[in-house]
């Protein structure tokens, strides 16, 4: 597995890098401040954790020790769905890391080697359970250029000076207050959900050559001249970047595991929740959550 592999992870992963586990702390205060099952935060992990100064600020202390509950949470949830934390994982986490450097003690070496050991382990999950990827359809896809102007009426006499015949970049050029103006109203090639719901709906319903609109928008009226739109691939988009397409698809499948991953994240929390304890001076859990409400 590559290093890209390994950070392709929600951000619960990157955040738990910065937390500690049941290691050893720097600091001499052994208070415990928030456990998980057997697993323990002392008052001196948490100081070790917070830069000079944050251990004052209630808002970070709440994000660091949620955010460390939600990690164990995980790792039970993948415990009990069969993919415990491995010896393989441990040594990968070690290879991607490399060996400790002056610039780490012990505590942030140890911290650092769990974390990614953790992210190995639950690509192993998504690898092994999120099914269908190879079979998923590719996003819709547009190419397209607009002119933008203030009111209904001006786009519409622009849009009767194309149907008159002229080029429909001079019109932008000339006419739009987009900040795509200058360059013809060019808003290149993006997947489905790259702008306002009321563009798109107009935009994708319309076929490659269309000039479509004027569409009422936020930012004012548009007028969409389409270059191609469709599923992204090379027939439905000749003139399109074939990376650009390759992107738009990995980019669809990026998100199904993201989603699958957050999906993961929330289940261990409704599921174990019940488990996590926090020291009243931190705050007092959310129902039903690990979030923290904490007093300034």
């Amino acid at each position: 597995m590559n290093r890209l592999c390994a950070l392709r992870l929600s951000s619960l992963v990157l955040l738990v890098a910065l937390l500690g586990a049941s290691c050893g702390s720097s600091a001499d205060d052994n208070t415990v401040v928030a456990s998980f099952g057997d697993s323990e935060m002392t008052q001196g992990q948490l100081n070790d954790l917070l830069p000079d100064g944050d251990n004052t600020v209630p808002e970070r202390v709440a994000q660091i020790v949620t955010t460390w509950l939600t990690g164990r949470a995980v790792e039970r949830e993948l415990l009990e769905r069969g993919y415990p934390v491995s010896s393989e994982d441990l040594d990968n986490a070690k290879t991607l890391i490399g060996e400790q450097d002056a610039d780490n003690n012990d505590t942030e070496y140890a911290n650092l080697l769990e974390a990614f050991a953790l992210s190995y382990t639950v690509n192993r999950w998504s690898e092994n359970e999120i099914t269908g990827l190879d079979e998923l359809d590719p996003p819709n896809y547009l190419c397209s250029n607009h002119l933008l102007v203030e009111t209904e009426e001006e786009a519409q006499a622009a849009l009767d000076r194309y149907n008159a015949g002229e080029a429909f970049a001079d019109l932008a050029i000339e006419l739009s207050t987009g900040p795509s103006g200058p360059s013809g109203g060019d808003l290149g090639c993006t997947s489905e959900g790259s702008f306002v719901a009321e563009f798109e709906a107009v935009a994708h319903a319309g076929s490659a050559g269309d000039v479509v609109g004027p569409v009422q928008t936020d930012f004012g009226w548009h007028l969409i001249e389409i270059e191609s739109v469709g599923p992204a691939t090379v027939e439905n988009h000749p003139n399109a970047d074939p990376m650009d397409l390759a992107k738009a698809l990995s980019d669809q499948r990026s998100g199904v595991v993201n989603t699958a991953i957050l999906d993961l994240e929330a289940q261990a929390v409704a599921n174990y929740h019940g488990e996590a304890y926090v020291d009243p001076s931190i705050g007092r859990f959310e129902e039903g959550t690990l979030d923290i409400i904490y007093s300034d």
